[in-house]
């Protein structure tokens, strides 16, 4: 019985010791450990404006072709383009016109769909979004004043500063024969969305 109870003080001294060694560390450990607050002042969200639209203004058609040609002025607001008549006279006629897209507002925009509007009573091939055949004319929207490249979707307009050159084309290229027709509301939509 003796060594049990010699055992046992010589457990608890251990355990003694062990829970003294323990609240040493903790003691150690607090005393070199540090807490760093970060605070805000004010902080002051601005409002998001939206603002993408048509530099503004007229705009005249560039010509190339025939002497008989005639290019109508196209008139820009931030949301519309209209085009005065035009007047295509042989197979190979062209007018192109510069506009310019862009984006004043504090959020990206982005070009996310074009739609082709064919004119009244007319058949068309709207074989893209960004170009119909209607009857001897064909109608497209351009990245390029050539007319080789295009308008596509998913071009992106930064925030404030972006802008696109799009080239709005109606060029005489059929070769069907026939009386002189005219052609009345064709265009296109373009559509932006946040991005």
């Amino acid at each position: 019985m003796e060594e049990r109870e010699k055992s046992n003080k010589q457990t608890m001294i251990i355990v003694a010791v062990l829970c003294a060694m323990l609240f040493g560390l903790a003691v150690a450990y607090a005393a070199l450990s540090a807490t760093l607050n970060i605070t805000y002042a004010t902080l002051t969200q601005n409002a998001l404006s939206w603002n993408v639209g048509f530099e503004t203004g007229t705009i005249n058609g560039t010509k190339t072709g025939s002497s008989s040609t005639s290019c109508g002025v196209a008139t820009a607001t931030a949301s519309t383009v209209s085009l005065d008549s035009t007047v295509l006279a042989t197979v190979g006629d062209k007018c192109v016109y510069k506009l310019k897209v862009k984006n004043t507002g504090t959020v990206g925009a982005i070009l996310s769909s074009i739609a082709a509007k064919t004119p009244s009573s007319v058949t068309c091939n709207t074989g893209t979004t960004s170009q119909m055949v209607c009857e001897n004319i064909t109608y497209k929207l351009t990245a390029d004043q050539a007319g080789s490249t295009l308008l596509g979707v998913n071009n992106v307009l930064a925030p404030t500063s972006g802008s696109l050159d799009v080239y709005l084309i109606a060029e005489y290229t059929g070769t069907s024969t026939g009386s002189s027709s005219q052609q009345t509301g064709a265009g296109f939509t373009l559509n932006y969305s946040q991005h």
